[in-house]
């Protein structure tokens, strides 16, 4: 009897999604396209000192270790030792602990943005 040619295709065709899927998930992740928290939410107070979050703007300053970036709700600074690798109006994804307004603190991560801008 000859294999069916079918079943094998699909589940070919089937696997090929998951991974788009998947992949796509994750470079959306990696981009900021869940679970970023706006600037502004930052800089009104809704956010309170000493959570944990993830923002995601374009990088307007780099003064020695000093950073800052800004979105369309506003702008926060801190604090980056390898900030020469930066380089300015590079969009990036940052997560940090909110210190106070305008300023995060214990930043673990600058990822610049891949593909979703």
């Amino acid at each position: 009897m000859p294999k069916k040619k079918g079943k094998s295709t699909s589940k070919i065709l089937i696997v090929i999604i998951l991974i788009a899927v998947v992949s796509i998930a994750i470079v959306g992740w990696h981009d900021g396209l869940i679970g970023t928290t706006p600037m502004g939410s930052i800089n009104d107070f809704t956010v309170e000192s000493g959570t944990a979050v993830t923002v995601k703007g374009e990088i307007t300053l780099i003064v020695l270790t000093v950073v800052t970036i800004a979105d369309s709700t506003g702008g926060v600074a801190f604090e980056w030792a390898d900030a020469s690798s930066l380089t300015l109006h590079t969009l990036v994804v940052v997560r940090g602990v909110v210190f106070s307004p305008h300023i995060l603190t214990d930043v673990s991560s600058v990822a610049q943005v891949w593909i979703f801008a």
